[in-house]
């Protein structure tokens, strides 16, 4: 089912009488040689059409194991790209997939275009999370959470990618 309620079929069981015919499929029988029947199957259908529906389940939104793009960094001022870098280098190394918003723009577009392109989570570096060596991480929700020391943020991001399971799929 996806995000508005629709069912959609993936896996689908089909027989085929055609391709016997044309690579000329023959086996013996004690009637004498017979022409086979092939069974395909697929479990997910096409590719494109199982992403689709895993696109539309989520509606973009993606669990933080398969988000392309798991954590935007935003700074506010050119003060914080330093740090900005060595975090987004602490996380890569960590195995995250992250990107930098270092953009002289103003912090209000930058948070809105990360919740546009349905980025899980977006860090916020200001002039304190720099000093403090600390993130304020923006959820999807909208809400902030307390300032986390990156090593923290990168244990709760992994953890929460290593805890993933089946039956989370499909919540």
């Amino acid at each position: 089912m996806d995000a508005i309620g629709r069912l959609w079929q993936l896996s689908t069981i089909q027989f085929d009488f055609n391709l016997p015919e044309r690579f000329d499929l023959e086996y013996v029988a004690p009637e004498g040689r017979e022409r086979p029947i092939m069974v395909h199957r697929a479990m997910f259908g096409s590719i494109e059409r199982f992403m689709g529906v895993l696109i539309e389940h989520y509606a973009g939104w993606f669990p933080l194991w398969l988000a392309p793009v798991q954590m935007k960094i935003l700074t506010l001022t050119d003060d914080q790209i330093p740090f900005a870098q060595e975090v987004a280098a602490k996380m890569k190394a960590a195995g995250l997939r992250v990107e930098l918003d270092i953009r002289p723009e103003k912090l209000g577009l930058k948070i809105r275009e990360a919740h546009m392109q349905r980025i899980p989570y977006t860090a916020i570096i200001g002039k304190n999370e720099a000093a403090n060596g600390t993130l304020t991480v923006r959820l999807k929700d909208g809400t902030n959470t307390q300032p986390l020391t990156v090593e923290d943020a990168i244990k709760q991001m992994q953890e929460e990618v290593k805890t993933f399971s089946l039956k989370n799929l499909l919540k």
